[in-house]
C-alpha cells in the first residue's frame, strides 16, 4: 500500500485520482456552506454571504405591571455583566445571535479572514468555501493547501479550517483537516489522547487578541507536520491486517453499550435505553455495511485503516439527522469524538 506526498492542488490535472467514482457526495463545506472562487478574503466572504458585522448591546430585563384598566407601568432592570451580540443585517434588519460576558471582545468576520490573505498572496493556499451556522453565531472558512498525501492510490487533500463564533461558544480556531477525496471523508484530527489539539491554533476573544502574520506562518507549518503524521498513521494502519470478527468487535466498541442495555430483552428496557441501543446497533450495522460492501473500501478492506475510514464515512455521510446536520457536525467537529474513538481502537 503506497503512501506518497502530492505537491499540487486538488483542482489541478495533476491531482486526478487513479481510481474514479461517480461524484454523488458533497464535501461537508459545500453542503453546509458555499464553494467560493476568490482571490481575497473579502471576496470569499461576500460570495458566501458573510460580509456582515456584529456589535455588542447592553441587556435589560423588564416587568410590566398593570396599575389600572387604563395604565400599565413597565420597570426596566439592567442585566449586569452580560451583553447581547447583534448581527447587523441589511436595512437595519438586526437580530440577537448570542449573549456574552462583559469582558468579551468582538472579532469581526473580516478580522479573522483577512489575516489569511497573506497565504493566498504567497501561493501557499487558496480559498475553497465558507459559511455559517446557528444563524451566524458560528462562522467558518476553508482554505486548501498545495500539498496532500496519497494513500493506497487514494489522493487526500490538505486544508485549513478557520472557525470563530459570535456567542462565546468557541475561540478563533485554525486547524488542519485532511480529506480522502475518493469518498469525501473528512479527518479533523490525526493524533490521539492528550495530543489531540497539538495542531490547533487558538485565539481567545480577549482585549489584546490579534492574529499575526507570524501566527499564520506557524499554522501553515503545523498543517504540513500534520500531513506527515497522517502519512505515518495511515502507513501503520494499512499494514495492520484484520479479519471480519476483529472488525465487528471494533465497531461494537466504537458504539459500546452497557451490558444491561446490550443484553436485556427489549421489553425490559426504558424508552431511553431502547433509543440508546437502536442508535448503537444502527451505527455498527452502517459501519459494517460500508466496510464490507462499499466500493470506497475496495483498496483498503482487510486493514485497520479501512476500519477507521468506515467509521469516518458513517459519521460524515450516513449518521442520522440529514445531510445538512451531518455537514455541520463535520465542520464544527461535533462528530470528532466517534472518529477519535475509532482511531484509538485501531491503533491500540
Amino acid at each position: 500500500f503506497p503512501v506518497t506526498i502530492l505537491p499540487c492542488f486538488s483542482g489541478s490535472p495533476a491531482r486526478a485520482t487513479q481510481r474514479t467514482v461517480e461524484k454523488v457526495r458533497k464535501q461537508a463545506w459545500t453542503q453546509a456552506g458555499t464553494a467560493v472562487n476568490a482571490g481575497s478574503a473579502s471576496e470569499a466572504a461576500k460570495q458566501a454571504g458573510l460580509d456582515w458585522n456584529v456589535m455588542l448591546a447592553p441587556m435589560e430585563a423588564y416587568v410590566s405591571n398593570k396599575v389600572n384598566e387604563f395604565e400599565t407601568v413597565t420597570d426596566h432592570y439592567p442585566v449586569p455583566k452580560r451583553q447581547a451580540v447583534l448581527k447587523l443585517g441589511k436595512d437595519y434588519n438586526n437580530e440577537v445571535i448570542g449573549v456574552v460576558g462583559d469582558k468579551y471582545k468582538i472579532v469581526q468576520n473580516m478580522e479573522v479572514f483577512s489575516a489569511l490573505d497573506t497565504l493566498v498572496d504567497s501561493g501557499d493556499a487558496r480559498y475553497t468555501a465558507a459559511g455559517e451556522y446557528n444563524n451566524g453565531a458560528n462562522i467558518w472558512m476553508v482554505m486548501e493547501l498545495p500539498m496532500g498525501v496519497q494513500v493506497a492510490n487514494d489522493p487526500h487533500a490538505a486544508f485549513l479550517l478557520v472557525q470563530s463564533s459570535h456567542d462565546g461558544s468557541c475561540a478563533v480556531r485554525i486547524r488542519p483537516i485532511i480529506e480522502r477525496l475518493f469518498c469525501a471523508n473528512q479527518i479533523n484530527r490525526i493524533t490521539k489522547g492528550k495530543h489531540k489539539n497539538d495542531y490547533t491554533y487558538v485565539m481567545k476573544h480577549t482585549t489584546n487578541s490579534k492574529l499575526s502574520v507570524e501566527d499564520i506562518r506557524n499554522i501553515t507549518q503545523l498543517t504540513y507536520t500534520s500531513i506527515q503524521e497522517y502519512e505515518a498513521v495511515a502507513s501503520t494502519l494499512l499494514q495492520r491486517k484484520v479479519d471480519d470478527r476483529q472488525v465487528k468487535n471494533i465497531f461494537k466498541q466504537v458504539w459500546a453499550l452497557p451490558d444491561p442495555v446490550e443484553l436485556a430483552p427489549e421489553h425490559l428496557l426504558s424508552q431511553g435505553e431502547k433509543r440508546q441501543r437502536t442508535i448503537a446497533l444502527a451505527g455498527r450495522e452502517s459501519a459494517w455495511n460500508i466496510y464490507s460492501q462499499s466500493h470506497t473500501q475496495e483498496n483498503i478492506r482487510g486493514t485497520a485503516f479501512g476500519v477507521w475510514q468506515a467509521v469516518i464515512e458513517h459519521a460524515d455521510h450516513f449518521a442520522s439527522g440529514g445531510a445538512d446536520r451531518r455537514a455541520v457536525a463535520t465542520i464544527s467537529g461535533r462528530n470528532d469524538k466517534i472518529k477519535d474513538k475509532a482511531l484509538n481502537l485501531v491503533l491500540a
